[in-house]
């Protein structure tokens, strides 16, 4: 009910069903595709690859084999997908290389997959996953990491869902994400290393039970002119080596936007431990008495340590890599450790930094 009255206030359509069991916010909408296609080997195009895969609208897409599929060039899906990288046997599934691009398609939906862009791609103007003008999208438990331009660049993107995602050590820009038009929502993804846009929204925006670790400018408005609202609810922000100011938490909120802030929690110290203090002052934005959409009220059913718990648990893919493995470790260092890179090679990980699976 509480969604259904949400979608009425603002105009989203009502949907009988959403993407998945357990699916929330904005991109739940997304009805992905119904067609069965088996993804039968790794190579980077021919019959039976994820390219050929995502080569035609409304299929839905499993996967016989695991490790990595490596990109020769960026990656272009079809509207009305679906990605179960779930499906896959362990360790599980990943691209790496080239851009992921879902660039004005709609209805796609992408879960437990790792996107390794990295600078194995030789375009510094491309993202590790590109939603720009696309409708109805919906990433899940997905790693994204090596983001060249962004992790994910979503400018000119309508209801978005992010979520359960570990968005980590962008390179290049190092930036994590960038979203304008919306409405989106952010939820209980792990945030790290990356210089700003943990994300960059112009949009209204529901970011509920984030993590975010090691910035130096995290949740982004950048001064726009744009008039937009935010809900922003029991997020835990924690210094790291990198962050300059760990008051950066909340970055760019001028007076055009308003914002509902409630339960986040900033712990600046470094110190090992995690003892954060209130994190709800947001600049000069308007102060909203209650959440601009209700729904956001049913989405923060955790406290921000809770979430803390939680994100660091079950964010990302399954089974984790070496790669998530190694920013959860970071992470788990509450101030100690974590870097802001410029090229995978320098984690020190297998496969020149991209990991081995």
């Amino acid at each position: 009910m509480v969604y259904i009255l949400a979608c009425l206030a603002i105009g989203l359509p009502l949907v009988s069903a959403v993407a998945f069991p357990g699916a929330v916010g904005f991109g739940s909408v997304a009805t992905g595709g119904s067609t069965p296609f088996i993804v039968t080997n790794l190579a980077d195009s021919g019959t039976g690859t994820l390219r050929d895969a995502v080569s035609a609208s409304g299929r839905n897409i499993t996967f016989a084999v695991s490790g990595y599929i490596v990109l020769s060039s960026a990656l272009s899906l079809s509207s009305s997908t679906t990605i179960n990288g779930q499906t896959a046997p362990s360790p599980g599934i990943g691209v790496m290389g080239r851009e992921i691009s879902a660039s004005g398609k709609s209805n796609i939906v992408v879960r437990n997959l790792r996107i390794r862009q990295g600078n194995l791609d030789p375009d510094t103007g491309k993202s590790a996953f590109n939603m720009g003008k696309a409708t109805n999208v919906i990433l899940d438990h997905c790693s994204i990491a090596y983001g060249v331009f962004d992790s994910i660049d979503a400018v000119g993107a309508v209801n978005v869902t992010v979520s359960n995602s570990i968005i980590a050590l962008p390179i290049g820009q190092q930036f994590g994400a960038h979203l304008e038009t919306g409405p989106a929502t952010w939820y209980r993804n792990l945030w790290v290393s990356a210089h700003n846009r943990q994300p960059l929204t112009k949009a209204n925006t529901q970011y509920v039970n984030n993590v975010v670790y090691n910035y130096q400018a995290a949740y982004t408005v950048a001064n726009t002119g744009g008039l937009f609202s935010h809900d922003l609810i029991g997020n835990y922000f924690i210094a790291g080596p990198s962050t300059t100011s760990p008051s950066d938490d909340w970055f760019q909120m001028n007076e055009n936007q308003k914002a509902f802030a409630s339960g986040n929690l900033l712990d600046s110290n470094r110190d090992g431990v995690l003892n954060g203090a209130a994190a709800n002052s947001i600049g000069s934005a308007v102060v909203l008495a209650s959440p601009w959409n209700s729904a956001s009220t049913g989405l923060a059913t955790l406290t921000a340590a809770q979430a803390f718990t939680s994100v660091l648990a079950n964010a990302g893919a399954a089974p984790r890599d070496q790669v998530d493995a190694s920013v959860v470790a970071s992470v788990q260092s509450l101030g100690r450790s974590g870097a802001i890179i410029t090229n995978q090679a320098s984690t020190g990980l297998s496969n020149d930094g991209y990991g081995t699976l």
